[in-house]
């Protein structure tokens, strides 16, 4: 009761707070659709710019291979360049002077003649806009070579079926739900993450630190209460401040990816069954016990901190390690096992991605679940023992 009672107490004075309803509520809801609208408006731009742009090329041997420079003369959005120092062709291309170089080996003809591989070096600079400078090259080249290959084919009175030895039929057993949700799933658990240690992180400095600061720390200890109700009244509060950002910023999230006009409708289709009530409620279910452990962390960081501004130094390198595991969550390879699902944040990561891809393994679910309110109860254990001793409290 006395817990409940400390509960409302801090609740309300956390709600007061300007700051932190900006933190909790506006800043999740309005970053995560901002993050992805923008991020796929911007990507999207620039492949469209860099398939439209004009190529500056330049051509290195064109009188070995006339009809091979006239494809690419013969492209609207191809400028050739006539007239470079060989040497200084790399410069040309690092300062983006032109864009590519075509260098034809003088034996190519004679190659060609004799049913051999002619030598082509193309000179590109990898780091341009996702490659597109090189594939737009090298489907000039790949279409002057499928001619030549029918050519020869006609002329050996060959068919051209004879090039290849195998007739692959591809069959993928991967569902829909699988494919996107291996990616999706990847990306999800930096957003609960993330914005439930952003949620915790300033409720938490401010009912430690803050009230340090502010001297009513001294008040709540007064009371009949004893210091765990005080601990579980307070950690309450930072946990629910942390679980209503996760939930906020997810549901911005959605509400995007509904609102976004350029995800084809299969797609949308996918994603909300990927998102159905029973998955999102799994998934969510994974957010409380990791941010438990997050909110018991930074409250006894904070509870130690002399002042909010010591508190917020002590707890920041935190915003850098939680993100290790996530990415490691998201590599090739990496899959959910008896060993990763014992390593915090990182099981949540992998098990959000099999949750969302529909092939989650119910005892390693478990295992993930055991482990996360495991570190948690110790977390919170952890934070109580360091609130009775009275050189923290009084620590400043």
């Amino acid at each position: 009761m006395k817990i409940w009672i400390i509960f409302k107490k801090e609740l309300k004075d956390i709600l007061r707070d300007r700051r932190t309803i900006m933190m909790m509520i506006v800043f999740p809801l309005l970053l995560a659709p901002a993050l992805i609208t923008v991020v796929s408006k911007v990507q999207m731009m620039q492949m469209k710019k860099a398939q439209e742009k004009k190529l500056k090329l330049h051509f290195i041997g064109k009188e070995y291979a006339p009809n091979l420079y006239q494809d690419f003369v013969s492209s609207e959005r191809i400028i050739m360049i006539p007239y470079l120092q060989k040497d200084s062709i790399q410069h040309y291309i690092q300062d983006e002077f032109i864009d590519a170089v075509i260098e034809v080996s003088s034996h190519y003809n004679l190659a060609l003649g004799q049913n051999k591989k002619a030598s082509i070096k193309v000179y590109f600079k990898g780091s341009d806009s996702m490659g597109i400078t090189k594939k737009r090259v090298e489907q000039i080249i790949k279409e002057r070579e499928r001619f030549i290959i029918n050519e020869r084919m006609a002329r050996l009175h060959l068919d051209i079926d004879i090039m290849d030895a195998f007739e692959i039929d591809r069959v993928d057993i991967s569902s829909s739900q699988e494919k996107i949700g291996k990616a999706a799933g990847g990306f999800l658990p930096y957003i609960f993450i993330i914005f439930g240690f952003m949620g915790a992180m300033y409720p938490g400095l401010d009912l430690g630190a803050g009230e340090k600061e502010r001297g009513t720390l001294e008040t709540i200890l007064s009371s009949p209460a004893s210091r765990f109700d005080i601990v579980m009244g307070k950690f309450l509060v930072v946990l629910s401040a942390a679980i209503a950002t996760s939930f906020i910023a997810i549901g911005g999230l959605y509400l995007a990816v509904q609102q976004f006009p350029d995800i084809p409708v299969e797609i949308l289709q996918v994603i909300q069954d990927v998102l159905s009530l029973k998955v999102f409620l799994m998934i969510m279910g994974l957010v409380i016990p990791v941010s438990a452990f997050f909110s018991a962390i930074i409250l006894s960081l904070s509870i130690y901190a002399k002042s909010f501004k010591e508190a917020q130094s002590i707890v920041a390198p935190l915003n850098i390690i939680i993100i290790f595991p996530a990415i490691i969550g998201t590599l090739p390879g990496i899959e959910l096992n008896h060993t990763t699902a014992l390593i915090p944040v990182l099981n949540v990561s992998l098990a959000a991605k099999d949750l969302v891809a529909g092939i989650i393994d119910p005892i390693l679910m478990a295992e993930v679940y055991g482990s996360l309110f495991f570190l948690a109860g110790l977390s919170i254990w952890f934070c109580v023992k360091w609130f009775n001793r009275e050189e923290t409290i009084f620590r400043n």
